[in-house]
């Protein structure tokens, strides 16, 4: 994959993805990484988003843009931009996992250390939950 641009951006790759009806092209920024080695990130210029790939499936679809699909460079960055904006990378997510009923009184704990009132030090607070 070496279809970069004109030198400014040497982390963009701008491509072409031959699948059928599905065809498109495509834009890969090598600064995004799935946290798996078996896919990659490619901007889908079709569907203006985001998408991970197996890269078993994909490599062999890839190609680079020929003179007229270059046309499409403006196009794929501009859509890039906006769909970068609203991204998170897997390995960027937070998980969503409820916590278990023990951590949760703990918790609860946790968060009445943050609050003091006026007359009660944080150092009291914590010797009094200890007893």
């Amino acid at each position: 994959m070496s279809g970069s641009s004109k030198g400014k951006k040497k982390h963009l790759w701008y491509g072409y993805l031959e699948a059928g009806a599905s065809s498109t092209p495509v834009l890969r920024d090598d600064r995004l990484n799935t946290g798996n080695p078996r896919t990659l990130y490619l901007f889908n210029l079709a569907r203006g988003r985001i998408l991970e790939y197996s890269r078993e499936i994909v490599e062999g679809k890839l190609c680079e843009l020929n003179g007229k699909q270059s046309k499409a460079i403006a196009d794929l960055d501009a859509g890039y931009a906006e769909a970068r904006r609203d991204f998170k990378q897997r390995s960027a997510r937070l998980l969503n996992i409820p916590e278990r009923a023990s951590s949760a009184g703990r918790a609860t704990q946790e968060a009445d250390l943050g609050e003091t009132a006026d007359d009660e030090s944080p150092d009291n607070r914590l010797d009094a939950q200890v007893e």
